[in-house]
């Protein structure tokens, strides 16, 4: 598979040939009570080894076999050319020749073999047609370091348009453009876990990749700067992932990727102020900023006005005003938000409902999808809980206004579903409640498994109920069936279904019996 090379560097990851055998390198440096360069090397030959990356109980890397490696003195070791269609060739098949079929005519011709004798080259001619075929492939971790002779990639697979070559050993642009210039059809590119250097000029690398629209540089080590100097190489380009690159300054954007769709930040080092200055984005729909360093959210007006779906878990987010703020997206229909300080003391259904009554257009909450109907209980209760403090905690028109700052739904919510608010103090109808008993009662089995005895207000509605259920029998996000029967009729059932009515629309009364029913009886 490989060639020795002229390129003396050996790098973690390149084959290298020792002798008369080949291997990987997967270490480089001293080992314990010697000064001199050893390489840690796993070989093809399983058997050639000694260990499997172990060298006096200290572990430097893992082999697949258990005695598949060795170290080598570094001055024995020769580093391998391996050009781009010898990976090809050694992860997808050995024959790829343009003109294997002219091979076989002429050979039978030669022979006067009959057809069935060269079955074994007619399938040869289906694999050589099966490359033309391809359109993904995948060369990760084959230590390519070249392109190799230029047309022999366009001559063996010509229609690749999605193309995987991470954790290689290419070392500059000039090489990757020479492989994508014979790819005409290539649309989606990955190179994350290279370490290929920036240019200093972008002439030699133009009119590559005329028709790439999605590129992945993940883990190179490239700035900001770097990655918006690559762009200009990418004309077509509506997605870009630069994830774990330690980025931590943004620019305000040109119109080098101003028809950005989808943008991948994620495991970075970025604060809002610096996402802010994205703005100029009119066309991006997708933000993945997972893993990052932000802790409060602040929109600048009319920006982002496209932005469908947005990802910000595994930050600092610690207050609800990020999340009002996220209510100026006036597109955004998505949001993932897990392993924030925000949700830590919260239970799912507390910060779902907090949530979505805060951000008007949302229809998909870390992946679950909220129907219209969930979202009118979400809001109601909401606003039930947030009136109590408008009416009976505020005393003038500051702690009003600063009301409003923290809840800058409430007037929309007012105009949506009217007042909730009753007051006790002026009004002698005081709210009934009942006294009854909660059966977990599972279906399976025909089985009680316990019984509480609560006292509920008759103004509560199923869904409030069945959430109070969750929690009080630790049901978790089990589907339950609610069911009652009353005093005077022991034996008969009645079924609660519409989640928006209340106990007392169902005439549920002092001493019912509520079946909360399950499937099984798990928690």
């Amino acid at each position: 598979m490989s060639d020795v090379c002229n390129d003396n560097s050996i790098k973690v990851g390149r084959r290298v040939l020792v002798d008369t055998s080949y291997g990987v390198t997967r270490y480089i440096g001293k080992l314990p009570g010697n000064e001199k360069i050893w390489v840690g090397i796993e070989w093809d030959d399983p058997l050639r080894g000694k260990h499997d990356g172990i060298h006096n109980s200290i572990r430097y890397f893992k082999t697949i076999h258990p005695n598949g490696a060795s170290f080598v003195k570094v001055e024995k070791v020769i580093p391998c050319q391996v050009t781009f269609l010898q990976a090809f060739k050694f992860k997808y098949g050995q024959n790829c020749d343009p003109v294997i079929n002219d091979d076989i005519c002429a050979i039978r011709k030669q022979s006067k073999m009959s057809l069935f004798e060269v079955v074994g080259m007619q399938k040869i001619q289906e694999k050589q047609a099966h490359f033309d075929k391809l359109t993904y492939v995948n060369l990760n971790n084959e230590s390519i370091t070249d392109a190799g002779s230029y047309g022999e990639i366009q001559d063996c697979c010509p229609n690749i348009s999605d193309l995987e070559l991470c954790n290689n050993c290419f070392s500059n642009w000039i090489t990757i453009a020479q492989i994508a210039k014979q790819l005409v059809n290539l649309t989606n590119l990955n190179l994350s876990f290279n370490n290929i250097k920036i240019p200093s000029n972008f002439e030699n690398l133009k009119d590559c990749f005329g028709n790439l629209k999605k590129i992945i540089l993940g883990n190179l080590n490239y700035s900001w700067n770097d990655v918006m100097s690559l762009c200009q190489v990418f004309p077509l380009l509506v997605e870009l992932e630069v994830p774990q690159n330690n980025i931590d300054k943004l620019k305000i954007t040109s119109h080098i990727i101003n028809n950005l769709v989808t943008l991948n930040l994620e495991n970075n080092q970025l604060s809002w102020p610096e996402i802010n200055k994205l703005h100029s984005l009119k066309n991006l729909e997708c933000l993945n900023l997972n893993r990052n360093k932000i802790d409060v959210i602040q929109i600048q007006p009319s920006t982002f006005s496209s932005l469908k779906f947005l990802m910000i878990s595994h930050n600092m987010i610690s207050s609800m005003d990020s999340i009002n703020e996220l209510n100026k997206l006036k597109s955004l229909i998505s949001l993932r938000i897990q392993n924030n300080p925000l949700l830590k003391d919260l239970t799912v259904t507390n910060y779902t409902l907090q949530i979505v009554s805060r951000i008007s257009t949302l229809m998909i909450l870390n992946g679950t999808s909220i129907t219209m109907q969930e979202r009118k209980h979400f809001e109601r209760d909401f606003l039930k809980d947030i009136e109590v403090i408008w009416h009976k905690t505020l005393t003038n028109d500051e702690e009003k206004k600063e009301f409003l700052l923290k809840y800058p739904r409430y007037t929309e919510l007012i105009e949506k579903y009217g007042t909730y608010y009753i007051d006790n103090t002026e009004s002698t109808n005081k709210i009934k409640t009942i006294k009854v008993k909660l059966v977990n009662y599972c279906k399976t089995s025909n089985k009680e498994i316990n019984i509480k005895t609560k006292t509920l207000p008759v103004t509560m509605t199923m869904y409030r109920l069945k959430e109070l259920s969750k929690r009080i029998f630790n049901l978790g996000n089990k589907n339950l069936e609610l069911t009652y029967s009353v005093e005077k009729n022991p034996g008969t059932e009645y079924s609660m279904e519409n989640m928006s009515q209340s106990l007392d629309y169902y005439s549920v009364e002092n001493n019912s019996i509520i079946f909360v029913k399950t499937l099984n009886a798990e928690n």
